[in-house]
């Protein structure tokens, strides 16, 4: 992505556009999918002309995954890994070292997993993964890796407090990203079920208890 000085005389005006060009990206891919939008008809929504999506861009993908981070970053996810004190700051359950802070941690990786924005980008990458790797590739790291990261160092920092020992941080963090995804995440992917408060509340608090009896028995220290 190209950028502008602050001083630059231009550089309000062409991060209006740019703003103008990712939500008019967002609208075609959500409605098209990554294969099927087009960048003429993205220009078009944007009111702007496709050389100037190019001076902003360099191809689509490029554009597809400036609507991923302002997704993100619309829901308040960090954009770049966080040492723990940035979390603790950002997020009052990462110093929580109980079962409680562990079902917030959770709810709160729910709550973002299952929102309309993210369930909507999950299936654009989905549609298209098989003939644009690249895209799955781009999301797995921008969206989904970010936020196993925080899992991940709470995990960590609630053993240290603990004096439990995890052999893995990434294996405990993979295993308790499963437990919160499990049966839910497939049901309000399909419809089957609404991602109420409440419903996330009571699957974070399930996957919580499994986490921390794991955890306290020092399962996580094997496997």
């Amino acid at each position: 992505m190209k950028k502008w000085s602050a001083d630059n005389p231009k550089a309000a005006l062409m991060e209006q556009k740019r703003t103008a060009i990712v939500a008019a990206a967002r609208e075609s891919f959500l409605e098209s999918g990554f294969s099927q939008a087009s960048m003429d008809g993205i220009a078009r929504l944007a009111e702007v002309s496709v050389k100037t999506i190019y001076g902003h861009f360099e191809n689509k993908r490029e554009l597809f995954n400036a609507v991923m981070r302002a997704a993100c970053l619309a829901e308040g996810a960090p954009q770049e890994p966080q040492d723990e004190a940035a979390l603790s700051a950002r997020f009052p359950w990462f110093t929580d070292p109980t079962e409680q802070g562990l079902m917030e941690g959770g709810r709160e990786y729910l709550r973002h997993l299952l929102s309309t924005e993210q369930l909507a980008l999950y299936r654009v990458v989905t549609r298209d993964a098989d003939r644009f790797p690249e895209i799955g590739v781009q999301y797995q790291k921008d969206v989904v890796a970010g936020r196993t990261d925080i899992l991940m160092k709470y995990l960590g920092r609630t053993a240290r407090m603990n004096k439990w020992r995890l052999t893995s941080t990434q294996q405990a963090g993979a295993v308790y990203d499963a437990l919160l995804r499990a049966g839910l995440f497939e049901e309000v992917l399909h419809g089957i079920r609404p991602p109420e408060p409440r419903v996330i509340a009571r699957h974070a608090r399930s996957a919580a208890n499994v986490m921390w009896k794991l955890m306290e028995a020092g399962i996580m220290s094997t496997v």
